[in-house]
């Protein structure tokens, strides 16, 4: 039966119904008299204000404050606007001020503040911009580099992958040295640890741009990180070097912290890696120390292909799995102590453990931005159980994307902070419909539905999970990786079960028993686990693979983000104009310009047309996988299924003889490609593309054509050209803007720099000459010598 507190309940809902209706009648009854027109503005004007009341009551305007810091950063980063920070500041201050004066302004009022927060993000974005010094170098080198190592990782074919600091470059002596470099190490050596120092051979070359225009520039992530360089070593370095010059990034206590991380990293990375062995084994350390380079590519394409990558990725899902049964493990094993339980706060000692567990995971596994995003939602919510608040809030989210976008305003604009938050906003805020909904339904009621009932809303719990952070992640999968896991649901709800329940808890409990040795089993217990996960990927990735659906807008995007938005975080009525959002986002989601005819990637060697079928025809027989499979998902009517090892691509129908290639595109340009300079002039007149791979001085063609060289792609980066309809010229959109961004201004210094060996030695100085007028020449040997541009 009912208690007197539930029909108390009901009775008030009721009334509070009935007044509604009442209320509603009235103002029908004061607008009745009204013109239609100005009637349904007056009804319009109402229902505004009271659904803005609504989102007042729910205390919805705290989340203006990461949506315009989110919308300043991308204004920089995506739109290229580039104000005067100070300007910026200013600005930034004169619209908080005025709202503070607008509060009773339901409109203005909050129209100020997003203003005004996205102001402040554009100056977060601008100062993160210029207070980074990165030095990326400026074109190919082969250099022997001195340093201290950084961080090391073992790639899958058992490579060494090094970050070192440089401090001494010689042979030549570069005048502009990158910082940091990043090599890979294949010939057999000493492990070097961290703090230890490199010293070797190396040849190097600058992080690539955008495979074509409007793709992800692979230069911004690198700047930001303070890599300047990669490249890989010619031999093994060597074995007892000589202390080189001090470095920044090699001394110091902060230094000493970072060595001694990444040494626990990389034993931590061995030990499971061994334990569990083949692909599960690097999967694992993947886990749970981030270490991703060991992890073959069949099951990265298994596990891509079925929408199961985020499991590669530490992110909310496993922090909060570790966490959560850490204090459930710490909470319970409290309760079988009724000494303790009865006088100490079993639940907040098991949220203090919990949050101590966190920051281990957070220091062990590399701190990524969906890492720290997890940490600092994690830590809100752990500390809202401490001071006995709810913990599980947007507010909670927001405060998080607040953090992360002060510490790393770039970020922003990544897929790893547009996935990680949406998915995240998704699921808080369908749940919490969700939970409304429900509990207005059981109210009365019993619900104790047994075994098979929990069984039944777990499994249902796990399938609206999938289907929310699914649909929610979808459009960023599609804008930024250009392919769509459309049946990622299925392999979601089949793996989910096993790292909630076997995987992730298995994996703390082997972590926590490796200092007593007895970490064998649960990360062997674990390792098959991973081997069910592998193979329902492999099976799904069979039947169901995912899709490439070739390039989408920012428009769209921009669209279906404001409807993911206003469908989660809004608490009134609003939340229905995530509907009219959606429909319109996923009108304008498909590109639909014209696709390009040829496509030129900036080392002048990989090059690809389109042909009458829709798909790409390559000029080499077997092209870069990396970059055609970039080119495909972009450009292609329907891209292949398999690995890049198992298509055959086709190739251009091109007349080639003695490195000198002529086709026709379908749009009917004709293209000539040489890798001879000598027959610059050739290809100029024939063509009207001359493509001509060689870092020749000539820029434009007397013909009239289009002259790409290796030096016209160094500044502009890939190149999409088609045909115009009107006059039949090539239309060309290069990748790099003019001027270019920071992470990309390396491409205007000037270069090759290279080491030249003094013809005779210097004539001796006459013992009759002054000591003060004596120059030193020693070292001569080792200067540089930089060519014009």
């Amino acid at each position: 039966m009912d208690s007197a507190s539930d029909r108390d309940e009901r009775a008030g809902a009721a009334f509070g119904r009935r007044d509604a209706v009442r209320a509603a009648f009235r103002r029908w009854r004061a607008t009745i008299a009204l013109p239609p027109r100005a009637r349904w503005r007056r009804l319009g004007r109402e229902w505004l204000a009271d659904q803005l009341a609504a989102e007042t009551r729910a205390r919805s305007g705290f989340l203006l404050v990461p949506l315009g810091l989110m919308i300043g950063v991308a204004l920089v980063h995506g739109a290229g606007w580039a104000p005067n920070i100070w300007l910026t500041v200013l600005a930034a201050i004169a619209s908080l001020g005025l709202a503070l004066r607008r509060v009773g302004r339901p409109v203005l009022h909050p129209m100020l503040i997003l203003a005004g927060f996205a102001l402040v993000g554009t100056a977060l974005a601008i100062g993160e911009i210029q207070r980074t010094e990165t030095t990326i170098l400026s074109g190919q080198a082969t250099v022997r580099i001195a340093g201290p190592v950084v961080s090391r990782e073992r790639t899958e074919d058992g490579r060494y992958r090094y970050v070192i600091a440089v401090s001494e470059t010689e042979r030549p002596v570069l005048s502009r040295p990158p910082e940091r470099v990043r090599i890979v190490v294949g010939s057999r050596h000493e492990p070097i640890a961290p703090g230890g120092v490199y010293r070797g051979l190396v040849r190097l070359g600058p992080p690539s741009g955008p495979a074509f225009p409007g793709g992800y520039d692979f230069a911004m992530a690198p700047f930001f990180a303070g890599i300047g360089a990669y490249g890989y070593s010619l031999g093994a370095p060597e074995a007892e070097p000589t202390p080189p010059a001090a470095s920044s990034d090699g001394r110091g206590l902060l230094a000493e912290l970072r060595h001694v991380q990444t040494e626990t990293r990389l034993a931590l990375t061995e030990r499971i890696s061994t334990v569990i062995g083949g692909r599960e084994g690097a999967i694992a350390a993947a886990l749970i120390t981030g270490k991703r380079a060991g992890i073959p590519d069949d099951a990265r394409e298994w596990l891509r292909g079925t929408g199961l990558a985020h499991v590669l990725s530490i992110s909310g899902l496993h922090m909060a799995i570790v966490a959560g049964f850490a204090m459930l493990a710490v909470r319970s094993s409290l309760s079988l102590v009724p000494a303790i339980s009865l006088r100490l706060p079993a639940k907040k000692i098991a949220a203090f453990v919990a949050l101590a567990v966190a920051a281990i995971y957070l220091a062990i596994s590399g701190a990524n931005v969906a890492t720290q995003r997890s940490f600092v939602m994690l830590a809100i919510m752990l500390g809202a159980v401490l001071i006995d608040r709810p913990a599980l809030t947007l507010r909670n989210v927001a405060i998080a994307a607040i953090v992360v976008t002060l510490v790393a305003p770039h970020a922003v604009i990544t897929a790893s902070f547009q996935m990680s938050f949406a998915a995240t906003v998704a699921l808080i805020g369908g749940y919490a419909a969700l939970s409304q909904w429900r509990a207005g339904r059981e109210r009365g009621r019993e619900t104790d539905r047994g075994i098979g009932g929990k069984i039944v809303v777990a499994m249902g719990a796990i399938m609206i999970t999938s289907l929310l952070a699914g649909s929610a992640t979808a459009p960023y999968a599609a804008y930024h990786f250009h392919r769509l896991a459309a049946f990622g649901f299925v392999a979601n709800l089949l793996t989910m079960p096993l790292f909630t329940l076997w995987i992730m808890p298995l994996a703390l409990v082997g972590t926590l028993l490796i200092p007593f040795g007895l970490d064998a089993w649960p990360f062997q217990a674990m390792g098959y686990g991973l081997w069910l996960v592998l193979e329902i990927a492999r099976n799904v990735y069979a039947w169901l693979p995912d899709q490439a659906i070739g390039r989408t807008t920012a428009l769209g995007l921009l669209l279906l983000t404001a409807a993911i938005l206003t469908a989660s975080c809004l608490a009134s009525g609003l939340r229905w104009l995530a509907l009219p959002l959606a429909f319109a986002g996923f009108v304008a989601a498909p590109d639909r310009t014209t696709p390009p005819d040829l496509l030129i990637f900036e080392d002048g060697k990989e090059v690809a047309t389109l042909a009458a079928d829709g798909q790409l025809a390559f000029l080499r027989a077997r092209p870069s996988g990396f970059i055609a499979e970039q080119w495909e998902r972009a450009f292609e009517a329907r891209a292949p299924r398999g690995t890049d090892t198992e298509r055959i691509r086709a190739t251009i129908p091109a007349e080639c003889a003695a490195k000198y290639c002529r086709f026709t595109t379908r749009g009917g340009l004709k293209v000539v490609w040489t890798e001879d300079y000598a027959r610059t002039g050739d290809a100029c007149d024939e063509a009207d593309v001359a493509i001509v791979s060689r870092a020749i001085r000539l820029t434009e063609c007397r013909s009239g054509a289009v002259l790409v060289t290796l030096r016209t792609l160094r500044r502009t980066g890939s190149l999409a050209i088609g045909r115009e309809a009107a006059t039949g010229r090539p239309r060309i959109a290069q990748a790099i803007n003019d001027p270019p961004e920071r992470w990309n201004v390396h491409r205007l210094a000037p270069w090759p720099e290279y080491w030249r060996k003094p013809a005779a030695p210097d004539p001796p100085v006459p013992v009759t000459q002054p000591a003060s007028a004596t120059v030193s020449n020693a070292g001569s040997a080792g200067r540089t010598a930089t060519a014009a541009p």
